[in-house]
């Protein structure tokens, strides 16, 4: 299998996981039992990340989600992301700097909006900016991961520059 298509199943795989261990903390806390140190970790796990205020998360099996709303639509927005970059990638001829800024632009002014107290941000504002966020951040990881793989993977010999010389002075 071609090395590019390797690192990307990898990232995908790893996304999917990441995913199902936002929603994993509750469903394990609800178990209880034998679960419930599973999911207690999880949420450890995902704590220095996000600031997990109940009143700002998602809800699942009676317990919030291991990271608030923000947090879980960049997640399952770079998941969803990364499920269409084979598509997109070859469609978007932007470079990564104004792939990031269009990216983080809705997410700035909703934050700043909110700290000047412009408007409050809500549940759906924080689900959409966050998931427009992480649906367009794929674009500039994979492919510098693809290519970083790819040179740690096979790197090419070095070349002698152009007019120098590798015999030493005498």
């Amino acid at each position: 299998m071609h090395l590019s298509r390797v690192t990307y199943l990898s990232v995908l795989i790893l996304a999917v996981l990441w995913c199902a261990a936002i929603g994993a903390a509750p469903l394990f806390v609800s178990w209880s039992g034998v679960w419930l140190p599973a999911g207690e970790f999880l949420y450890r796990f995902f704590h220095p990340i996000c600031h997990q205020l109940g009143e700002r998360s998602f809800h699942l099996f009676g317990g919030p989600l291991a990271v608030c709303t923000r947090c879980t639509a960049i997640y399952i927005g770079f998941l969803c992301g990364v499920l269409v970059f084979p598509i997109a990638h070859r469609r978007i001829r932007w470079s990564s700097r104004t792939i990031l800024g269009v990216a983080l632009l809705p997410m700035v002014v909703d934050v700043t909006c909110g700290i000047l107290g412009l408007h409050e941000a809500t549940g759906l504002t924080r689900m959409i900016t966050g998931g427009f966020f992480g649906a367009l951040v794929p674009l500039v990881v994979l492919p510098v991961l693809m290519d970083a793989v790819l040179e740690i993977v096979s790197p090419s010999p070095v070349q002698p520059q152009k007019g120098s010389s590798n015999a030493t002075a005498q």
